[in-house]
């Protein structure tokens, strides 16, 4: 008698095998960001998502890849963020341009810590991954505040700080509460999370950001 149960073909996935990519990338941010890069495999993250990891295999290809995968999602819904804001404020000031990207900067930093997390981690050496991370995610996040403080630094408006030494000082003034929102908890007893202080951080930072960097008239 012949089995009435044809098997499936190798390749795709059953349907009943079928998974939320975005949900898995996003709980991968996490483990990646949480473990570092070598302390994170596929396997494990398989039994941290609940799947197989084969579907992850098939969907993802190496762990490189689906690292990869989690920082595009979520570095693609910050530019978003950013093209969006840059479109509905390209009428303001300059100055007042620069103060909002700030402020959206802070909240996508509460909003992403896994993401600066990874940046941090990744950044501090030449890497195949550090690398990809600057050419194809971070240029693309901080190119709207650095043009326009290029202009306001020719308008003779804002001082004329090198721009390592500028994007050193504003990316780490607003992500530094959230990257290491441990040591915060511990040491302050406050929640960097909490929409009140996500608040009151992005307007501290813009006060004391621009009261340095404002070249004031005699």
């Amino acid at each position: 008698m012949k089995d009435k149960q044809a098997k499936r073909k190798p390749g795709r996935p059953s349907e009943k095998q079928a998974v939320n990519t975005d949900n898995i990338l996003r709980l991968a941010l996490k483990a990646f960001a949480r473990e570092g890069y070598g302390g994170v495999s596929l396997n494990s993250l398989a039994k941290e998502v609940g799947v197989a990891d084969s579907n992850l295999h098939y969907h993802f290809g190496s762990k490189e890849e689906m690292w990869k995968s989690a920082l595009n999602l979520v570095g693609g819904e910050i530019v978003k963020e950013l093209e969006n804001l840059s479109r509905l404020i390209k009428d303001l000031d300059g100055i007042q341009q620069m103060k909002l990207f700030n402020k959206q900067l802070v909240y996508v930093s509460a909003r992403y810590p896994e993401f600066q997390q990874i940046v941090v981690q990744e950044v501090f050496s030449k890497s195949d991954r550090s690398e990809w991370l600057v050419k194809h995610l971070l240029g693309n996040i901080y190119q709207y505040v650095d043009s326009i403080r290029k202009e306001e630094q020719k308008k003779g408006r804002i001082k004329k700080v090198p721009n390592a030494n500028m994007t050193s000082f504003v990316i780490g003034s607003i992500t530094t509460l959230f990257s290491r929102s441990y040591q915060m908890q511990t040491l302050y007893g406050l929640d960097p999370f909490d929409d009140e202080e996500v608040e009151r951080h992005a307007e501290i930072m813009n006060d004391l950001l621009f009261n340095g960097m404002l070249i004031k008239k005699e």
